[in-house]
């Protein structure tokens, strides 16, 4: 380790030893008190946010209020529709209703009688298509059928529901006890009912006397035919007996069961495309037939904002989010992200995976709270780390600023030196070859005379944006502003340099105004910025085969230009850098196209000198649009 390193060392230490024990003996003075602080903030806590689930709970019970007051409004409105034009009515009801979206009506299997199939439009056709795999196997108004006589704990009404069941030493009918319905009609059918179970009973006592005297009278052989004719009289109109209160018995029992099962409702939540959707229904089982609604979610949700609550403190936000987890309605302070503090569920048989979401600010931190003593303590020894942190973080970046200065700088000499090597190279090859006369062909000497002329102009450029480099970075960069049209500057500027696009395989476009545009600036600047928009686009964009030059007047006076090229474009994570000293996309030696990265931040800071400025945009169809603004 070097001298130099080792008192580097020792300070570092000297000043870190006393620091920690100072900060040491604070923060355990300070200890008991943060903890204090730390309980008291933690109960405070916890009663916002009990205060926030009451409040949170008591919009869930508004929402589901609000909700079971439209699905029982809908509902009544169904239930009242006569039978005699029920397609006419929900036709009426789906125009006329804004939370109506679609209404049906289907037998009891789920075959759909409305909308009729013949005189669909499009929403009928796609509300069919939505509610054909509720309605298919097994619909909704099924499963609550089962779902209620699994769940009773009752008998049914009647114990006549299998005859066999309920027959006895082959002839009596043995009844059970049976619930008496609440309502008058049924107490009435119940005991019309038991009447004819007693004619039934009657009845089979008859047949079984006569199947007795049968069985007799063929044992006697020699009995008289009178008696015998008697008996089978007896025993047809015994049966006939039977077979008319045996019918008024299954009459009656249709009758009680049709009085004593009401109709059902309820509502159904399903998914179809991806969304979720909500429809109502009511089986009359009298008629065989069911009607249903299809609420319009839209509608019910803009009825949904008048739930929250209209003021909220301050901090405390909530929201109604859907079964995607998009918010639907908030109020007050609702942050983009983080987790709710109260999460609550509306009821799942009618919005499943909707939440209530309550927000509240995280507490702050206790360790800027408290006494005088704490908060002085805190201040003194936060005070002290921060200036050591911040000094060694100066120190340490300051020693990689040097280090990346250094490595820009080593890097900057390196292509700048590639890049006059390449033209002093090809300028010194041809002056030797015809130097020493070595071409014969009066046209390739004339080609190599036109490359050597190039090539200084391009070491001009180098050597152009070296100096105007050096003069903005030392501050001695001078305008000299004098009135010029820019129309003819620029045009004089195109002429000079389309011949050296074209060899770059470039089509020069313009767009010039047709009157002069007079302009207050400085000529070279004003050149130096578009030969160097012009050379990016003769190095990146020469695959696009076309650069466009438009000029326009500018708003409040002043002029635009924007140069277009369809080349490749710049990458989204250098768009923000390619203005930056030094900066290229490919900064290794053996990049496609040279450079020393100098040539967009020279030119806009000589536009930025001129009052105005140059920024990037993405061309619509591919490529990089440069607009340079001056005042």
């Amino acid at each position: 380790m070097s001298r130099s390193a080792r008192r580097l060392l020792l300070s570092w230490l000297l000043l870190l030893l006393p620091t920690l024990g100072v900060a040491l003996g604070a923060f355990q003075l300070l200890r008991r008190e943060q903890a204090r602080l730390a309980e008291q903030e933690a109960s405070a806590w916890e009663a916002r946010r009990a205060a926030a689930a009451n409040r949170a709970g008591l919009i869930v019970e508004n929402i589901e209020l609000l909700i079971g007051d439209v699905q029982a409004g809908l509902l009544e409105t169904l239930a009242g529709m006569p039978s005699a034009r029920l397609d006419d009515e929900l036709a009426l009801w789906e125009r006329n209703n804004p939370l109506v979206r679609a209404a049906f009506r289907c037998a009891a299997d789920g075959r759909l009688a409305y909308p009729p199939a013949a005189a669909m439009d499009d929403e009928a056709r796609g509300f069919r298509r939505r509610l054909a795999p509720l309605l298919e196997g097994d619909p909704p108004w099924r499963r609550s059928a089962a779902k209620a006589k699994a769940e009773a704990s009752e008998p049914p009404a009647f114990a006549m529901e299998g005859r066999a069941a309920q027959q006895r030493d082959g002839a009596g009918l043995e009844t059970r006890p049976e619930p008496v319905p609440a309502t008058d009609e049924g107490l009435l059918a119940r005991q019309q009912a038991m009447a004819n179970i007693s004619q039934v009973q009657s009845a089979r006592r008859d047949a079984v006397a006569v199947s007795k005297s049968r069985d007799y009278l063929a044992e006697l052989a020699d009995a008289p035919s009178a008696a015998a004719e008697r008996l089978a009289a007896n025993e047809v109109a015994a049966g006939d007996r039977f077979a008319e209160a045996d019918a008024a018995g299954q009459r009656k029992r249709a009758e009680y069961r049709a009085a004593a099962e009401p109709d059902r409702e309820g509502w159904t939540p399903w998914l179809a495309d991806g969304r979720l959707h909500l429809i109502g229904w009511i089986e009359r089982p009298s008629e065989g037939e069911v009607r249903g609604v299809e609420i319009e979610l839209a509608a019910l949700i803009a009825r949904l904002a008048a739930t929250l609550p209209a003021e909220t403190a301050a901090g405390e936000g909530y929201a109604l989010s859907d079964d995607r987890g998009r918010i639907l309605h908030q109020v007050g302070s609702v942050p983009r992200a983080g987790a709710p503090a109260v999460t609550l569920p509306l009821f799942s048989d009618a919005l499943p995976g909707w939440e209530v979401l309550a927000f509240l600010e995280a507490p702050a931190s206790p360790d800027g709270a408290g006494s005088g003593f704490f908060f002085a303590g805190s201040l003194l020894t936060g005070l002290l780390v921060v200036a050591i942190l911040c000094g060694g973080a100066l120190l340490v970046g300051q020693a990689r600023r040097s280090e990346a200065e250094a490595a820009q700088k080593t890097s900057f000499v390196a292509n700048v030196s590639h890049e006059f090597k390449t033209p002093l190279t090809t300028i010194r090859l041809y002056a030797e070859l015809l130097e020493q006369d070595r071409v014969a062909d009066a046209a390739r000497r004339r080609e190599y005379l036109q490359t050597i002329g190039r090539e200084t102009q391009r070491l001009a450029r180098l050597v152009g944006n070296a100096l105007d480099f050096s003069r903005l970075e030392q501050g001695r960069k001078k305008y000299e502003r004098i009135a010029l049209d820019a129309r003819a500057e620029l045009a004089q500027l195109l002429d000079t340099h389309a011949p050296r696009l074209a060899e770059a395989g470039l089509a020069l476009r313009r767009e010039l105004p047709e009157a002069p545009l007079p302009l207050t600036t400085d000529r070279d600047a004003f050149a130096q910025v578009l030969l160097n928009l012009l050379d990016n686009a003769a190095k990146y964009a020469a695959a696009g085969e076309e650069v466009t030059v438009a000029l326009a007047p500018r708003a409040g006076g002043g002029a635009v230009v924007r140069v277009a090229d369809r080349g490749p474009g710049v990458p989204g994570d250098h768009r923000d850098r390619i203005f930056e000293k030094f900066h290229r996309v490919d900064d290794t030696l053996t990049a496609e196209q040279g450079g020393a990265g100098l040539g967009l931040s020279i030119a806009r800071q000589l536009a930025r000198g001129l009052g105005g400025d140059l920024r990037h945009e993405p061309r619509a169809g591919g490529g990089a649009v440069f607009v340079f603004d001056l005042p």
